[in-house]
């Protein structure tokens, strides 16, 4: 059950180890989004081998404790989306945590991973995550979570935050389910869009499908923005 304290953690900063100046390694920590992407991550980041701790339906908390693997030659990804389906994500009511109460143990829980992830001597990216249909209502969740990352990445060094979710929003930031083809769509339907959106949620065109079974421009485009800071993530920080 969740009872963490909902300010910023109280990291142990003095036991951060500085990162090496090569990266040959990329821990990608995460829910079904960071499943969706992980094919693309892969081919997007040659030289980096891969290190899966994600899986759908979880939430931060569902990681603490666990093994990242990660090392001073590593960047950690971390992306989640708002899950709260888990044990670990029941409040003290017995019911699963949402709104406000959601983003503060994330806040908590990605906190303690950032700490796992620095003791290592790790870089750690942090990925801004795409607005959902409106009929899930998850807009302040959301935010929250993305206003939690832009933090953290501002108050750590090595800390970096990217705004991949934009990759699959209209230009004003909101949700969307088609947008325009780029060159790199094989699907483009006659009025030259494509499905980034299947259901609202995943990237998928075919919903319920992870890994899909079709070419997934949502899951390339929220890719390609990811692995651009996982190659290098200094401009980011």
């Amino acid at each position: 059950m969740s009872g963490q304290s909902a300010s910023l953690p109280q990291t142990r900063r003095t036991g951060w180890t500085l990162p090496a100046s090569r990266i040959d390694r990329l821990v990608l920590v995460g829910d079904s989004l960071a499943q969706e992407v992980s094919p693309i991550l892969q081919f997007l980041t040659p030289g980096k081998t891969p290190v899966s701790k994600f899986w759908g339906g979880t939430a931060p908390c569902d990681w603490l404790g666990v093994d990242l693997e990660a090392t001073r030659r590593s960047v950690v990804v971390i992306t989640f989306t708002g899950n709260s389906l888990t044990d670990c994500m029941v409040g003290p009511d017995g019911r699963h945590l949402a709104d406000e109460a959601l983003v503060e143990q994330y806040r908590y829980d990605v906190g303690q991973l950032i700490d796992t992830a620095r003791r290592a001597g790790a870089r750690v990216v942090l990925v801004g995550q795409p607005h959902r249909a409106p009929s899930f209502e998850a807009e302040l969740e959301v935010e929250g979570i993305n206003a939690m990352y832009r933090e953290y990445a501002q108050r750590f060094r090595f800390v970096s935050y990217v705004d991949a979710g934009r990759a699959v929003e209209t230009v004003d930031g909101s949700f969307a389910e088609r947008l325009p083809c780029t060159v790199h769509d094989i699907d483009c339907a006659p009025d030259d869009t494509t499905v980034v959106r299947g259901d609202g949620v995943h990237f998928c065109p075919v919903a319920g499908e992870n890994p899909c079974s079709v070419w997934s421009s949502g899951a390339f485009r929220f890719g390609i923005v990811i692995a651009s800071a996982a190659n290098n993530p200094r401009p980011f920080d």
